[in-house]
């Protein structure tokens, strides 16, 4: 009798003893899952690397893991982690999402397709295999595959805010304001809060529109001398998901440059040119054209400029013109600069430019400082102060440059915008003011 009781006393104090240790590793799991998700990715490893040391196989442990590197960036060890869950568990769900938002986070598009596709094989009423394929084509910059998806989603889970904004996220990426502000308009009246679908829908108002008409006119002053004309007319369209194109009357030159005004002639250039956006990174944008001078010169022309941007706001700028003629000198300008954004509505934006015009000794160089402070709904103001040195001859007894400038955008509705600019420079050879004025028509889908 004495026997039996003490091995029914031994039986209850390992059961005891194996909820204990249970409950420790359970409770041990969710600290390490709250501090993954709270971005304590460094404890969270630690966590995660002792359990896995009592039990190697555990699938929570493994798929946490996976999450926690996934998280921080550390692609290479979560995808090892979620290969070994899914060695144990081909159909775990959670090990197929994590796994395939983690190759497409890595940029392995293709990969991550096969992973949600796996998921939705496995368990074909779990709406993260549609979500996940409609946000690989997304990042991918397939949106049109990807509108298949959040349309169905949207259809099945009608009260699901995130896949109306997916939606908008889709129209954005196809250049299609009017349908992203609508399905943006259907998120908020589900969610009038959300801040997400409330900065979507401030931001379409500052988006280039697939067709866009741009009206300047300026007006000059220097020495006493006047002078209004049409400054630029500038048509753009948008021709593919990446591609704009866009053919330009430029007339600034006319009111740009003192010499010009005095004598009351005209500088013309027609031109075509394109921007392509090759990616979130990168942009680049190439424009040929003829420029008509006074005396009946005609100058061929060929622009350029190439845009890096980076995750963090910052953006690097490069780029320039050459023209050449037969009858003049050949003329060139060059200039390189960076934006380092200070706070969400400000950014400083400094530029240096080298140019060598005709007639003069030399290049001239110009240091450029622009401030830039641009709200969430598209208002832009522009102040900025250059200085430099010009190309001048030996008997010239000062040779610096320096003037001050203003531009505002002013986006008064979704199809009318207002352009103004206000520039004071004064030069060796004379001081110049010039104020433009235009308008922009967008023509949205």
């Amino acid at each position: 009798m004495k026997l039996k009781i003490l091995l029914l006393l031994l039986g209850l104090s390992l059961t005891v003893s194996g909820w204990s240790q249970e409950s420790t590793f359970q409770h041990t799991l969710a600290q390490a899952r709250h501090m993954a998700e709270t971005g304590q990715y460094k404890q969270a490893e630690l966590l995660y690397d002792q359990l896995l040391r009592q039990e190697p196989d555990n699938l929570q442990a493994l798929v946490g893991a996976g999450y926690n590197y996934s998280w921080s960036k550390d692609y290479d060890k979560a995808r090892l982690k979620f290969e070994r869950a899914l060695s144990l568990d081909a159909r775990n769900a959670e090990a197929l999402i994590g796994q395939g938002y983690n190759n497409a986070w890595a940029g392995k598009y293709e990969v991550a397709k096969h992973s949600f596709e796996a998921l939705r094989t496995a368990d074909p009423e779990n709406p993260e295999g549609l979500k996940g394929l409609g946000y690989v084509h997304l990042w991918a910059g397939q949106p049109a595959a990807a509108e298949t998806y959040f349309m169905t989603l949207t259809r099945n889970y009608p009260d699901e805010v995130e896949y109306r904004i997916a939606l908008a996220q889709v129209y954005l990426a196809k250049h299609e304001l009017k349908n992203a502000r609508i399905a943006l308009q259907s998120a908020l009246q589900l969610d009038s809060s959300n801040r997400t679908a409330n900065e979507l829908m401030k931001r379409t108002k500052g988006m280039a529109a697939p067709l866009e008409l741009d009206i300047w006119g300026g007006y000059s002053n220097t020495e006493g001398e006047s002078k209004f004309s049409l400054r630029t007319l500038q048509l753009t369209g948008q021709v593919s998901q990446k591609v704009r194109m866009y053919l330009k009357y430029d007339n600034s030159l006319t009111t740009d440059l003192a010499a010009l005004v005095r004598a009351s002639q005209d500088a013309q250039a027609l031109s075509l040119g394109t921007a392509i956006g090759w990616n979130k990174h990168l942009t680049s944008r190439l424009e040929f054209g003829a420029r008509l001078l006074p005396d009946n010169v005609t100058q061929q022309l060929v622009n350029g400029e190439q845009v890096f941007f980076f995750e963090n706001g910052m953006l690097l700028k490069g780029g320039g013109f050459y023209g050449w003629s037969d009858k003049v000198a050949d003329e060139w300008l060059a200039y390189a600069g960076f934006r380092v954004p200070v706070t969400n509505w400000y950014a400083v934006e400094p530029y240096y430019f080298r140019s060598q015009v005709e007639n003069a000794p030399g290049p001239e160089g110009r240091f450029m400082l622009n401030n830039q402070f641009r709200s969430p709904n598209g208002y832009e103001l522009n102040l900025g102060l250059f200085y430099g040195k010009a190309a001048v001859t030996d008997s010239a007894s000062e040779d610096r440059i320096m003037g001050s400038y203003a531009t505002a955008i002013l986006p008064l509705s979704q199809v009318i915008w207002g352009q103004i600019s206000v520039r004071w420079e004064e030069t060796p050879f004379a001081d110049l003011t010039v104020v433009a004025a235009g308008i922009k028509i967008r023509l949205e889908k």
